[in-house]
């Protein structure tokens, strides 16, 4: 530990509550603490610090389905040196099994609750195991959904079709009725938030008489997906079909997707940042992150017939 306090400049004891997730220590410093262990590959003895913190140094996460902003928390997590115990609580069979026989137990320092309204009984349940916890919700979600549907209108878009990934709700279809667009059910389609997901829902949308000229994928690698098809269908992007992906993915970044950045991905890392804060001891207050539009290739005015 002493050769981590000389490298990073500071005192054996601030290296040890930086480690441990301690109060007393600047955000600012305890990232810069991590980073020289980490290059110094010095790891604080798990057990001996759970011992003498209490701590357990895990998390556990419950999600209805696999997304990018449960990526964005795992990673987060990890960075941080928390392991982190996985739920997918998709069937309400499992889901009800979870909440009666809470498993968790002492196993935990916190809980991240990710796309899952909880009931008033699971709420208190959750509030018995006495550990911070910390739900997000799809305010982002829905934020960068009118974005891309502001963006879509601009460009004289009026047939917009919604790929949502699996398990998510079709009230998001209110959104694009409020900004005036005619919405149509064939054109409302669900998929797995996979490349495959993507590819294979082309053929829902094209299948009926009348085609969308844009499509919002609330996932970016089915948006991806969507992209791979309908050019290899001899569609071209964005002269005869736009797409714009609400999550901004390494992926659409590669192949130039227009994108709703800071919706997913960094909705995760943020509840993460969170939620360790007040496993600290801290207070956070609800704030409004920004989201934005990064407009590439795959979105352009809509083609005028004739």
């Amino acid at each position: 530990m002493s050769d981590v306090a000389k490298a990073a400049g500071v005192s054996a004891a601030t290296v040890s509550r930086a480690l441990r997730g301690e109060p007393g220590v600047s955000e600012a410093t305890r990232q810069h603490v991590s980073e020289v262990a980490r290059r110094m590959k010095y790891a604080i003895a798990r057990d001996a610090s759970s011992l003498a913190g209490g701590r357990r140094y895990a998390i556990a996460v419950l999600t209805s389905e696999v997304s990018p902003v449960l990526a964005g928390a795992e990673g987060a997590l990890r960075q941080a040196g928390y392991d982190v115990l996985l739920y997918v609580l998709a069937e309400p069979g499992a889901r009800a099994k979870f909440f009666d026989e809470l498993p968790l137990g002492r196993r935990v320092d916190g809980v991240l609750l990710l796309s899952m309204s909880l009931s008033g009984a699971e709420q208190a349940a959750l509030e018995s195991l006495e550990v911070p916890h910390i739900a997000v919700d799809d305010t982002d979600l829905r934020r960068a959904l009118r974005t891309a549907v502001a963006h879509l209108l601009e460009l004289g878009h009026r047939d917009v079709a919604l790929v949502l990934s699996d398990g998510v709700d079709e009230s998001y279809d209110e959104i694009l009725a409020s900004a005036g667009l005619d919405v149509r059910p064939e054109w409302t389609v669900w998929c797995s938030p996979t490349v495959d997901g993507g590819e294979q829902v082309v053929d829902v949308l094209l299948d009926g008489e009348r085609l969308p000229t844009a499509v919002i994928s609330s996932n970016g690698a089915a948006a991806l997906g969507i992209y791979l098809r309908v050019q290899r269908d001899g569609r071209a992007v964005p002269d005869e079909v736009s797409i714009v992906s609400l999550d901004g993915q390494e992926l659409t970044r590669v192949v130039g997707l227009t994108a709703v950045e800071g919706a997913a991905k960094e909705q995760g890392e943020r509840a993460v940042a969170d939620l360790l804060t007040l496993i600290r001891g801290g207070q956070i207050e609800p704030v409004e992150h920004p989201l934005r539009l990064v407009v590439r290739n795959s979105s352009g005015p809509v083609r005028t017939a004739g």
